[in-house]
């Protein structure tokens, strides 16, 4: 019973210390979850359930810092005496988050680190564990959480561990491992995008304008000059559609920057335009989804921005015409998480640089 209070205590202090640290960081997960504990074997004990709870700050997109405390309770085995053990774990850890897609939403795996320690049998040990796990996301504010955390456990003095019954050092337990696995549910508050503040109307009333005297009229006069000649609103279209062409974007596949078959009548568009304008150059932006880290997304929006100029260049278009750059993620042109957003930032972008005032249409 005492280690429960203990326990339970441990765990309120936790909760209300963590927030504190939060409110200064972004996004805060708390949640709580079932446990499978297996156990190492010089325990002497049955594999038994438990719960717990944790909570958490995320310092940026990638990174956090988590708090967790669980409980189990095992079946003793021989030379035990009969009955029934408990053990609580306690740890401070740190998570890398990894994006990815899945359903139109973004989801997380997660590696784990820290340390902690771990009381079994009125005994505290030095613990570290080391895990990995996934985090659905259901709404913005649930999660769905599963971790698999591998607990190494220090114990060279193990004279109150049990067994044997005289005092001494238990030497089969004094390196341990026990296996935790965990399922729950997660609140991550904050995560919502605040609303715009509302708009307030201007209510000052509105000066009256200043009286003017109304102009007087000249005599009519009649024009002499004659009409301007009529624009060739053919030729305009053709410039547009032109201009058009040159700007036409290029749409990429998830991860990938190979030209899509769909997408290369995008580029031979461009071909005569070029060829009919030689003092025009541009510049191709290569971009990405928010999946990923930022250099990779950089890394791989320049790969992009290099298939649409190798293209260009390989059908007879000068390589000093073109210039390129990558933005990764930095440039979205949707801020969604899901599919219908992300197939729109993955594309590259032309830019007129160089002799866009005078545009012609190609014959």
């Amino acid at each position: 019973m005492a280690n429960h209070r203990l326990f339970v205590a441990a765990l309120a202090a936790l909760v209300v210390a963590v927030p504190v640290a939060a409110q200064k960081g972004g996004t805060v997960e708390v949640g709580g979850f079932g446990q499978y504990t297996i156990v190492d074997d010089a325990w002497h004990v049955n594999n038994g359930w438990g719960g717990g709870g944790r909570l958490g700050v995320f310092l940026n997109s990638h990174w956090s810092l988590e708090g967790a405390a669980s409980f189990s309770s095992f079946t003793n085995q021989a030379p035990r005496a009969s009955g029934s053990s408990s053990m609580q774990t306690f740890n401070g850890q740190i998570n890398f988050n990894l994006p990815f897609g899945m359903g139109g939403k973004t989801h997380h795996f997660l590696l784990e680190a820290g340390a902690g320690g771990q009381r079994f049998a009125s005994h505290t040990d030095f613990s570290v564990p080391l895990g990995a796990g996934f985090r659905f996301r259901m709404t913005d504010a649930l999660a769905l959480r599963f971790d698999g955390i591998v607990e190494y456990v220090e114990n060279p003095t193990a004279a109150t561990f049990g067994f044997p019954p005289v005092i001494g050092v238990n030497s089969q337990a004094a390196r341990s491992t026990n296996v935790e696995l965990r399922a729950g549910l997660s609140f991550m508050l904050g995560n919502r995008t605040p609303p715009p503040p509302p708009v307030v109307a201007d209510t000052r009333p509105t000066p009256p304008p200043p009286r003017q005297e109304p102009p007087r009229q000249p005599p009519p006069r009649i024009d002499t000059t004659p009409p301007p000649p009529r624009v060739n609103t053919d030729s305009i279209n053709a410039v547009n559609a032109a201009r058009e062409a040159l700007l036409a974007k290029l749409y990429f596949d998830f991860d990938r920057s190979e030209l899509r078959d769909d997408q290369r009548a995008v580029l031979d568009a461009k071909l005569p335009v070029f060829r009919a304008n030689p003092g025009v150059r541009i510049r191709i932006e290569g971009n990405a989804d928010e999946r990923g880290s930022d250099e990779y997304n950089i890394a791989l929006g320049m790969r992009r921005a290099q298939t649409a100029r190798k293209y260009l260049i390989d059908h007879g278009i000068d390589a000093a015409r073109l210039e390129i750059i990558s933005y990764g993620e930095e440039r979205p042109v949707c801020q969604e998480h899901d599919e219908s957003c992300w197939k729109q930032n993955r594309r590259d972008e032309f830019v007129i640089i160089a002799g866009g005032e005078r545009l012609v249409a190609p014959r």
